[in-house]
């Protein structure tokens, strides 16, 4: 009876581990699960979502600002007055001032590296309010310490210009 009863407990606990603080904004549902996931849903569609878990060094930051400004060194971006942890109270939608169409967005700026920083990349996710739809703005970089690999050597062409 103890051993059925240890593994309802650990069953129930695993399926309750996934579940994390919710805010409407607007049209859209956002889910916040920890500091490391983050999931946007328009009714029943999914809109959005970024899980840090698979990711050796990955954060998660939302910002109101389309260029933020902030530190990074080693690959790590640290938190600054225009990045904000990944929490439900730190999510702000933004709308901007043309009064011709509703724009209002939400920004998730999702940070991942390597251990040694040798490559990364830093994204920036804007997320409609109102329609669900995603930008993206990615700036990524990589150090190859010893050389770039040369090219496959591919005959076939493609471009007028060039053949």
């Amino acid at each position: 009876m103890k051993r059925v009863l240890l593994i309802f407990l650990l069953l129930s606990s695993n399926l309750f581990a996934e579940q994390g603080e919710t805010v409407q904004i607007n049209n859209l549902k956002v889910t916040v699960t920890g500091e490391y996931k983050v999931e946007v849903y328009k009714d029943l569609k999914h809109m959005f979502s970024f899980d840090c878990r698979p990711h050796t060094m990955c954060e998660i930051f939302t910002t109101t600002m389309e260029d933020p400004e902030y530190k990074m060194m080693d690959g790590v971006v640290y938190e600054s007055a225009d990045l904000k942890p990944l929490a439900i109270e730190n999510i702000e939608e933004v709308v901007g001032y043309n009064t011709n169409f509703y724009d209002g967005n939400i920004r998730f700026f999702v940070t991942i590296t390597t251990p040694t920083a040798a490559y990364g990349h830093r994204t920036m996710y804007t997320v409609n309010t109102e329609t669900g739809g995603v930008a993206v703005k990615r700036e990524e970089w990589d150090w190859y310490r010893y050389g770039m690999p040369k090219p496959k050597k591919n005959n076939s062409c493609f471009s007028i210009a060039y053949c």
